[in-house]
């Protein structure tokens, strides 16, 4: 009678299997080694990163700011010189009215006139040009810095309008009816005119009132130029604000998932010692 043959478990074949999966926990454990490595590389690559960001926008904001300021000093002359040439315009008016009627015997008070105009009025208007050429050029760079933080995106900030270039040209058009009125004075010293104070007088009124307007310019573009100031101030704190507030939340992010990366590389350790992953137990 022929016995049946048992053959024993593949015990072979179970260590085999085993060992298979130890050298895959192995290649888990060596992929959330490197994915750690490059988590904690981006950490510190997001501070590295804030310095920089903060500083270009701080540098963003003192330049235009600057702009802006320089923009305000040259807005603050322009309105100084108009307040000068209104005052030297007055003297002017005073030295025409003091000629009365009697032109011909007062030839003196006709170089007044002229003295009050050409060493006077004339270099405050000239002076005020200059300014007015100075504030045009302020402006198309300021307009050109505005224009370059608007194509952005994320920042606003209205340009200037024509109207403040245009000062300078109010300027040289009373800088044109101060020299008429020099050439009318002139006229009077070679040959009196029964019409000089009459002449002086429309064109001092001319010209009272373009400064009277350039004045007004300033004064309005000066409250403008405070109120993109502080814009420029918010809208620099509120990216500041917002940069640190990224930094902080990729923080926490890279926190977490290198929690749960060490956490995997212990479990996936212990079965690689234990042949068995290990209870976690919360309590």
């Amino acid at each position: 009678m022929n016995e049946t043959t048992e053959y024993p478990a593949p015990k072979a074949a179970n260590r085999a299997w085993v060992f298979l999966k130890r050298i895959l926990v192995v290649i888990v454990i060596l992929i959330a080694a490197i994915c750690f490595l490059a988590n904690a590389a981006g950490l510190v690559g997001v501070w590295i990163a804030r310095r920089p960001a903060c500083d270009t926008v701080t540098a963003l904001s003192t330049l235009v700011n600057s702009k802006l300021g320089n923009l305000d000093r040259l807005l603050a002359r322009i309105n100084a010189r108009a307040d000068e040439g209104r005052q030297a315009l007055a003297r002017v008016n005073d030295a025409a009215n003091k000629l009365g009627d009697r032109l011909g015997e007062s030839s003196p008070l006709v170089t007044a006139l002229a003295n009050a105009v050409g060493d006077d009025l004339g270099p405050t208007i000239t002076e005020a040009l200059a300014q007015a050429r100075a504030l045009h050029d302020a402006a198309v760079s300021v307009n050109a810095t505005l224009e370059t933080l608007n194509s952005l995106g994320f920042v606003n900030v209205p340009t200037f309008t024509d109207e403040l270039s245009a000062v300078s040209e109010r300027v040289g058009g009373a800088q044109s009816d101060v020299q008429q009125l020099r050439s009318v004075i002139d006229e009077a010293k070679t040959a009196a005119s029964a019409n000089l104070v009459a002449a002086v007088t429309a064109r001092t009124a001319k010209i009272d009132n373009a400064l009277t307007q350039i004045k007004a310019t300033a004064v309005k573009f000066q409250e403008t130029v405070a109120q993109k100031q502080q814009r420029v101030t918010n809208l620099s704190n509120t990216l500041l604000r917002a940069i640190n507030l990224l930094v902080l939340s990729l923080t926490a992010l890279f926190l977490v998932v290198a929690a749960g990366q060490i956490l995997l590389i212990y479990v996936c350790w212990q079965y690689v010692r234990r042949g068995r992953f290990p209870l976690l137990r919360v309590g």
